[in-house]
């Protein structure tokens, strides 16, 4: 069972998330807006799940103060409604291990989480 951090703020795309996540057998952990996902991002985790655009925040600063500043290497996957290339590029430069853009299958965010793990 891995722990993953799922940094949603838009409280259906978080539920779903989380049960898709649960029916996979992993433990996931919501965070919904900027501060609160700084501050969990300090708890240990086996993956994040990273929106961009959040409350107070965005996730691209987000994963750059994960990587920068606190060293992290955990795996990153980017779930966006933005699918402009220009952001999938920063991100991947960022260092997110994948991104993948709203709407979404199931199906595919757990294969694609299960290979960054």
């Amino acid at each position: 069972m891995a722990r993953i951090l799922v940094i949603e703020d838009d409280p259906v795309v978080a539920r779903v998330t989380e049960l898709v996540l649960q029916r996979a057998g992993h433990q996931p952990v919501l965070a919904r807006d900027f501060l609160s996902a700084k501050s969990a991002l300090a708890e240990p985790a086996d993956a994040v799940i990273l929106d961009i655009n959040l409350p107070g925040g965005n996730g691209l600063e987000l994963l750059r103060h994960l990587r920068e500043e606190l060293g992290s290497r955990t795996a990153v996957l980017i779930l966006s409604a933005l699918k402009q290339e220009d952001v999938i590029v920063r991100g991947l430069k960022l260092g997110a291990n994948d991104f993948l853009t709203k709407p979404f299958s199931p199906q595919e965010l757990i294969l694609r989480l299960e290979r960054c793990l």
